[in-house]
């Protein structure tokens, strides 16, 4: 909650809702609460959205809930249920992995120059694999994998010849 009182929290969504209600309210759609029974039905609401979702932050989630509501009266002919608000949130906002990048100081330079010099020594003077006696300084042709091959099956006593 960020160090809000729970208290505020309820109060923004309460809040929200009844707005909500408001614009359906006039919209005059099929199932519509009477208006006495319309605060009632905005405390089940909040009751049931609260156990949906344990926090509901009013800078990050108000404009989802306006949103949500928005949709319901576009796209509803019956008054809705709280599933089709949860139905309607827009997703939450995608939170940063890093918050900041922070510029290297003198010291991170010379340290990473340092593990960087390591490296560079470890590397020079490590041996090279000669690969040119495995595979040879060029590729073989189509022709002479065949006539490799052949020779391997004749010595492992299968005669097949290859054809062309």
């Amino acid at each position: 909650m960020r160090g809000r009182r729970k208290g505020a929290e309820i109060d923004f969504l309460k809040e929200e809702i009844a707005q909500g209600f408001i614009r359906l309210a006039a919209l005059n759609l099929k199932g519509r609460p009477a208006a006495a029974d319309l605060a009632a039905v905005a405390e089940v609401w909040v009751g049931l959205l609260r156990q949906r979702n344990a926090v509901w932050d009013a800078e990050r989630d108000r404009a989802r809930i306006q949103a949500a509501f928005t949709q319901i009266a576009l796209s509803s002919s019956e008054w809705p249920n709280p599933r089709d608000l949860i139905h309607h949130l827009p997703p939450l906002p995608e939170q940063r992995k890093l918050k900041h990048k922070h510029p290297p100081t003198a010291s991170g330079k010379a340290a990473l120059a340092r593990i960087q010099q390591i490296i560079n020594q470890a590397l020079h003077d490590a041996p090279m694999v000669q690969t040119d006696w495995i595979h040879g300084h060029r590729s073989r042709t189509a022709d002479e994998c065949k006539r490799i091959y052949a020779a391997r099956q004749h010595k492992k006593g299968q005669h097949d010849e290859p054809t062309d």
